[in-house]
């Protein structure tokens, strides 16, 4: 059963997905209060908010635009998955192209 009170974040997802929001709308969705919430349900030993708000920051200002959508959908999946599956504790993809350039994994 998924997590409960994230309904925005899926709804939000989906529009994406669907190209009906851009790429700053999606992240203040993703990166609002919520994250850190989320994160502390699934035991994340971070901070989700701030680094789910880096992983944007990154993809803003160290990728081409034409390359955020992409990417932006690899933060998608990793959220909708957290959300549907509730994986405890809560991991960042190390499979991720961003994270894995960053160095956040």
């Amino acid at each position: 059963m998924p997590l409960q009170g994230y309904d925005n974040f899926l709804y939000a997802i989906n529009r994406y997905r669907n190209n009906e929001t851009s790429f700053h709308e999606i992240r203040s969705v993703l990166v609002g209060s919520s994250a850190h919430t989320l994160g502390k349900e699934l035991g994340y030993n971070k901070d989700l908010y701030t680094k789910l708000d880096a992983w944007f920051e990154f993809i803003e200002f160290c990728y081409l635009e034409e390359d955020w959508r992409g990417l932006v959908l690899s933060i998608c999946d990793f959220i909708e998955d957290a959300i549907l599956n509730e994986p405890r504790p809560l991991t960042l993809p190390k499979t991720d192209r961003v994270l894995k350039d960053q160095g956040l994994v």
